[in-house]
């Protein structure tokens, strides 16, 4: 599983203080050399500067995912529908648009079909990776509708939210 997006923010506030030290640093460096030669003909120096703005992408959810009642005649079908549709918004600066992984936390299906996407999307119970491209936007608000097949021997009851989702750049 990749970095969460706590650790991608912080991975981006270092890279940010260090880029700012670098500008204090050329803008010192440019400012002592413009004084250094009092009386003398005045001197010029051009230095070039290149920022490099990472891309990352930071996943909201709207409300925690609730639990999931399973009952006999869900058993008996084989499959059960979430509750509610999972309600989050995805931001990033990235161009290309940003992937959304689902990890796993309980095994009590064996696959996941994801309704609400680019495209439908069907994980196995390992969880997986599904991309959603755009050009340019910043903001993602989505509606996932999902839908559970159950594993062979669960008992009725109440089970919960199996995956945990999180969001990377593309």
């Amino acid at each position: 599983m990749g970095p969460t997006p706590a650790d991608q923010s912080s991975t981006a506030n270092r890279r940010a203080r260090a880029v700012q030290r670098r500008l204090r640093l050329l803008a010192w460096l440019t400012l002592a050399g413009s004084f250094g030669g009092l009386g003398a003909a005045d001197s010029r120096t051009t230095l070039p500067v290149t920022v490099t703005v990472l891309p990352v992408a930071r996943l909201e959810l709207a409300a925690a995912p609730s639990p999931v009642l399973i009952s006999a005649a869900d058993l008996a079908r084989g499959y059960v529908d979430a509750p509610r549709p999972v309600r989050l918004r995805v931001y990033s600066n990235s161009r290309a648009g940003f992937t959304l992984d689902f990890a796993t936390l309980s095994p009590w299906f064996t696959a996941a079909a994801l309704a609400g996407l680019d495209g439908e999307a069907t994980l196995g119970p390992e969880g997986g990776s599904v991309a959603q491209r755009w050009q340019g936007q910043q903001t993602r608000a989505l509606e996932l509708r999902v839908r559970f097949r159950l594993v062979a021997g669960l008992q009725p009851g109440l089970y919960a939210w199996p995956l945990q989702l999180s969001a990377r750049p593309l």
